[in-house]
């Protein structure tokens, strides 16, 4: 009988370490399935940010195409008191 223990001692071990190594293979895919899910809503926050900024960006783009039309630029320079240029002060350059 004393024969079997070694045998018997050695399966428990062995099914004590598969049995760790499963517990730890269960743990390290919640984990990344959780890092994963994480990244997921991450990226979600950053299309609609992005998103935003682009929309942003088109109505700052729109304003400013209608900020440079000559006519506003005459109208603000009219209301900041600038005049046309007397004819001895402009300088053309080569």
């Amino acid at each position: 009988m004393s024969g079997l223990r070694p045998q018997s001692s050695r399966l428990g071990l062995l099914n004590a370490l598969l049995l760790l190594l499963l517990v730890g293979s269960l743990f390290f895919c919640s984990w990344i399935n959780n890092k994963a899910m994480i990244r997921g809503y991450e990226l979600s926050r950053l299309r609609i940010e992005e998103k935003n900024l682009l929309e942003e960006q088109d109505k700052l783009q729109a304003e400013l195409a209608t900020l440079l039309r000559p006519q506003n630029l005459a109208r603000l320079a009219h209301e900041l008191g600038l005049k046309e240029p007397q004819p001895g002060q402009k300088v053309v350059l080569p």
